[in-house]
């Protein structure tokens, strides 16, 4: 598309509407002028030919005599001059101005013949052995057909202006309302996300030439929003599932006499309890959450996380410390946002070794952190720990699933979750940025 093309649909309907007023000043009055002057002309003509049968009428009348025919003739209209000349252009009877330039353009024939000599229209035709000749000027004071047609030019122009400017602007304003309710279905349609896929495009409010495309997008949301629940309630069935017989297995695991091999067991059932949780965590927050009208204060959740998380982070070697600069009141979902705190606070028991110091911070901004001082970790890996199933070379040994489960939180409440490499660059720094905005229609 040529760059002086605009892309967008109302500049394209406005460059369009103002080429054509534009056109259209300029070919109307043309036109319209163009057709004036050929029936002035035309009734200029009528008029010689009349005028013209009128003296050959009376000089039939008078026997041949040119002057008395010239005498008696009545003038049918302004400007006229009539001439009555013989082979060699002398005239034998004249009335009204001489016009010796005309006399000598016209043609002497044996058939009525039409000349135009600047403002002069004349006639001649043959009457016998001579001939009648029939001029009029234009510009005469008493012929009135030219200041008619400039008159009316003039105030057919001054008629059109307004209605060549109000087809652009009235074309404008439709666009623009047009344009206000795409801008507000694609307003809409943006705001449609994993949690809120029950919205839908509002039947009826664009163009009838738009509304099979918002009623394709509409269908096409119904197929989503199905898919998205089955698999929500896929997952969920598949974890409420593996429940029993992983119960059942860490039964039989306790009776292993082998100490090492029983603890072995007992880990590997209790990775699989862990991935079966956030499997189940992960299956809810696909549904949309729904705000019960709550406030939470993150000072103190986070109190009540870390009492209840410090026994066995003490009792794996490791320490924790909780700094509370300003506890602050956001309205959310709490046992969403407890469990986030609780996913960052086992991903860094998990992935530190014995001895390392894990601080959890509550900050300004509605900010819940969370750091170690585990091994460092490459850049190239944090921008992919927030993807689901993924397990870094450097910090393995889960399930890949906290991580995101704490980012879909973050986002379901407004905000985001933010990962970056810890002090001295050494381990990671896990931030839950929330919004103050409900929860309910955050995707």
């Amino acid at each position: 598309m040529r760059r002086w093309w605009p892309r967008s649909l109302f500049g394209q309907l406005a460059l369009l509407h103002v080429a054509i007023a534009l056109a259209a000043a300029v070919t109307l009055p043309v036109a319209v002028g163009a057709l004036l002057h050929r029936v002035a002309r035309h009734y200029q003509h009528e008029v010689l030919h009349q005028q013209a049968q009128r003296v050959a009428d009376r000089l039939n009348a008078d026997h041949g005599d040119a002057v008395r025919a010239m005498a008696s003739v009545d003038l049918l209209a302004g400007g006229l001059s009539l001439a009555i000349v013989d082979a060699g252009r002398h005239v034998v009877g004249a009335r009204g101005p001489a016009r010796a330039e005309v006399l000598a353009a016209v043609p002497l024939g044996r058939h009525a013949a039409l000349v135009r000599r600047g403002r002069v229209a004349a006639l001649s035709r043959p009457a016998g052995a001579r001939w009648i000749v029939v001029s009029q000027d234009s510009t005469a004071p008493e012929v009135v057909t030219d200041d008619i047609v400039t008159t009316f030019l003039k105030r057919f122009v001054l008629l059109l202006l307004p209605f060549v400017m109000l087809g652009p602007l009235m074309a404008a304003w439709l666009t623009r309302g047009i344009r206000e309710r795409m801008r507000a279905a694609a307003q809409t349609a943006a705001a449609i996300g994993p949690t809120t896929l029950d919205r839908r495009l509002s039947p009826g409010t664009l163009p009838a030439e738009i509304e099979p495309l918002a009623a394709a997008t509409n269908a096409a949301l119904d197929r989503l929003e199905e898919a998205f629940a089955a698999q929500a309630a896929f997952a969920a069935d598949v974890a409420h599932e593996l429940r029993t017989p992983l119960a059942t297995i860490r039964l039989r695991a306790d009776a292993v006499t082998d100490a090492g091999a029983r603890a072995a067991l007992l880990q590997q059932v209790d990775r699989a309890a862990r991935v079966i949780a956030q499997l189940l965590s992960l299956a809810d927050l696909e549904r949309p959450v729904q705000d019960d009208g709550g406030v939470v204060d993150l000072g103190a959740l986070a109190e009540e996380v870390v009492a209840e998380r410090a026994p066995a982070v003490l009792a794996s070697g490791r320490t924790i410390a909780l700094q509370v600069d300003r506890g602050r009141a956001i309205p959310g979902q709490r046992a969403a946002i407890v469990l986030a705190l609780e996913n960052l606070v086992d991903n860094a028991v998990r992935h530190t070794p014995a001895g390392a110091r894990i601080a959890v911070a509550v900050g300004l901004g509605a900010r819940l952190c969370v750091c170690d001082d585990g091994a460092p970790i490459p850049p190239e890996r944090l921008a992919k720990m927030r993807e689901r199933f993924w397990k870094g070379e450097a910090r393995s040994g889960g399930s890949g699933l906290g991580l995101s489960i704490v980012a879909r939180i973050a986002a379901a409440h407004g905000g985001v979750l933010t990962l970056a490499p810890g002090d001295d660059g050494r381990g990671l720094r896990a931030c839950v940025v929330l919004g103050d905005a409900s929860p309910s229609l955050r995707a």
